[in-house]
């Protein structure tokens, strides 16, 4: 009886001193110090966790915010397939950018991803951004983009290619879609019964001209750092001062310190047809200027 008592001791002994070996070091040797907060965030993986606002219009061009950890070194974000502009990286934890179009100016929802060279930056949650119309402008380009080739020509017009060409009718339904008010001098019933600068470049270009109060400014082609995505292009194809064609500003951006511009219109029918190509390649020596629209429209 006392052996087993004493082996049932032993056994408590070897217990004992293993469970203070356990934590001897901690009693025999200063202990490691907890990681500072300053190291912990050294560590922190890279992690996008907002991006606000969340909406905007189609034709974009806001101010957004990419928010995380350790967002130093991102270099480009996208909307989708859409490149935002003007990335900058404020601090480790905020990035700002400029918020592209919405493709092809329809409404939409797209994924934002930013990116650290080629890598992906990894996100609590999905980031999303939704594009909505809101503005005159977006009611312009939703309708031109919606309309702008023949197979999704509006049936609700005439066709004004049989008749010399449909660039002018589609620039003025458009205009139409975008707020502009229809008078006397420019509109359309039917095929019948419309004014002849509804459907006529050099009426419509006239038509501006006699009434400034609508508030369209021309600009010549050394101003096209000026225009806006909705303003109009008239084209002088044949160098006798009259245009021959119209297009809308379907985009504009600086490439290297030149404004390039692109257009959407109808024949040659064209979503983002290249302004400088019109004028060089596609008709050379050719003459252009321009009207803005005024921003309250």
């Amino acid at each position: 009886m006392r052996t087993r008592l004493l082996g049932v001791a032993a056994a408590a002994f070897v217990v004992t001193a293993l469970m203070a070996g356990c934590t001897s070091q901690g009693s025999t040797r200063a202990s490691s110090p907890a990681p500072s907060s300053s190291a912990a965030a050294s560590t922190q993986a890279p992690a996008a966790t907002s991006v606000s606002p969340a909406a905007g219009s189609l034709v974009a061009g806001e101010k957004a915010t990419i928010e995380g950890a350790d967002l130093t070194g991102v270099t480009r974000v996208t909307f989708g397939d859409q490149e935002a502009t003007d990335v900058t990286v404020v601090s480790p934890t905020q990035v700002t950018l400029v918020v592209p179009h919405a493709v092809n100016y329809q409404p939409g929802s797209a994924a934002v991803t930013a990116y650290k060279g080629t890598v992906a930056v990894a996100a609590t949650k999905p980031l999303t951004y939704t594009w909505a119309v809101q503005t005159g402008v977006d009611k312009e380009m939703q309708y031109a983009f919606a309309h702008w080739n023949t197979t999704t020509y509006n049936p609700a017009y005439y066709d004004f290619n049989a008749v010399g060409g449909d660039c002018q009718n589609f620039v003025s339904q458009s205009l139409l879609a975008r707020g502009l008010a229809t008078t006397a001098g420019w509109f359309y019933t039917s095929q019948s019964s419309h004014s002849e600068s509804w459907g006529y470049a050099p009426s419509f270009n006239s038509y501006l001209a006699a009434n400034p109060k609508l508030g369209f400014t021309k600009l010549t082609s050394d101003q096209r750092s000026q225009l806006s995505v909705g303003d109009l292009a008239y084209f002088d194809w044949n160098h006798n001062g009259v245009p021959d064609h119209t297009m809308i500003v379907s985009g504009v951006s600086t490439v290297n310190g030149v404004t390039k511009v692109t257009l959407v219109g109808h024949n040659l029918d064209s979503d983002y047809r290249d302004l400088d190509t019109a004028i060089t390649v596609d008709h050379p020596g050719a003459t252009v200027w321009f009207w803005k629209v005024p921003a309250s429209l």
